[in-house]
């Protein structure tokens, strides 16, 4: 097979078969410190490939648009070819590792709310922490696809921490990538496994790499029993997330707006002269019955140009903030 791209724990391949399909080998190898240190574990790979086989399928099964095909022989999985963004995304439900020192919080704390982060996916500037302004600035990717990977995360942390929970199991932090397929979906990618999150027990202990970072056990035992765990959990118990997305219509530039003018009349005669001019438009609350994807943001498109909105008069956009 032709080699495409070599990580540090993963190797991907042409896929003889198919110009649209590649296939993601793990390997034994593990990595910390931004690769100062490393070491191989025998069988680490094949136990981090089928976690990710399990994720994807169970994340699939609940709606999410994933790379993932089909499991191969050995640590290989066969899936669908992705222009990887350059810009990793981080989930954090507990406050650990990196976040820690960064800001000096105390290990363990507990956020009110999920809080997504991105980072610079280059290993020369050792990927790093990078603002919504900057990834727009310098054109990395743009606003609405960074609303997007932001609700997706959180549907994926959403899904992930209720399967663990079943277990008695939190996740407290991971990362993921995402990529666009020839066909312009946007899906998410790459691996979904303990090399990437950190997954703690009832007791705080870490099921995770976090075992290698920090010498606290042996890891492929490690890995084994977050395997063991996953495949006696229940992906069908855990029940659909409803979403939630606005449609924001307003009327054209230069187009008179009736309403909006009686409004700001209204606004001056009550005493706020400071109002030069109001625009009114409508709002519609969508709530779906499946994660977000680009499927589903293309039909919201057809919505507003078929029922929602005029397109001669009005323009709409779709937000997911």
């Amino acid at each position: 097979m032709n080699l495409i791209y070599e990580g540090k724990a993963k190797r991907v391949f042409k896929d003889p078969n198919s110009k649209d399909r590649v296939i993601i080998e793990f390997s034994d190898s593990a990595t910390a410190g931004d690769g100062a240190k490393k070491d191989t574990f025998p069988g680490k790979g094949a136990i981090a490939c089928d976690i990710s086989e399990i994720l994807f399928s169970y994340l699939e099964g609940k709606g999410i648009d994933t790379h993932y095909v089909k499991r191969l022989k050995g640590p290989q999985l066969l899936c669908k070819k992705v222009s990887i963004f350059p810009v990793e995304v981080v989930c954090r439900n507990i406050a650990a590792g990196s976040f820690c020192k960064r800001y000096g919080i105390e290990r363990g704390t507990v956020f009110e709310k999920p809080l997504v982060e991105f980072f610079l996916k280059d290993d020369s500037l050792h990927d790093p922490l990078i603002t919504m302004g900057a990834i727009t600035r310098i054109k990395l990717v743009t606003r609405d696809i960074i609303q997007f990977l932001i609700r997706v995360t959180l549907s994926v942390n959403y899904y992930l921490s209720e399967l663990l929970k079943q277990q008695n199991l939190t996740l407290v932090d991971f990362k993921l990538e995402f990529g666009k397929t020839e066909d312009e979906t946007i899906v998410l990618a790459d691996e979904l496994s303990p090399d990437s999150m950190r997954i703690w027990d009832s007791k705080s202990v870490s099921l995770d790499k976090d075992v290698f970072r920090e010498e606290k056990g042996d890891l492929v035992s490690t890995y084994k029993m977050l395997l063991d765990t996953l495949r006696a959990a229940s992906p069908e118990d855990v029940d659909i997330a409803k979403e939630v997305v606005q449609v924001i219509v307003e009327p054209k530039s230069g187009i008179k707006n009736p309403p909006g003018e009686v409004t700001k009349k209204a606004l001056v005669r009550l005493g706020f002269a400071e109002v030069d001019d109001v625009r009114v438009g409508k709002v519609f609350n969508i709530v779906l019955k499946k994660p977000i994807t680009t499927e589903i943001l293309n039909h919201l498109n057809i919505m507003n140009v078929k029922l929602l909105s005029n397109p001669i008069s009005e323009k709409h956009k779709v937000r997911l903030e």
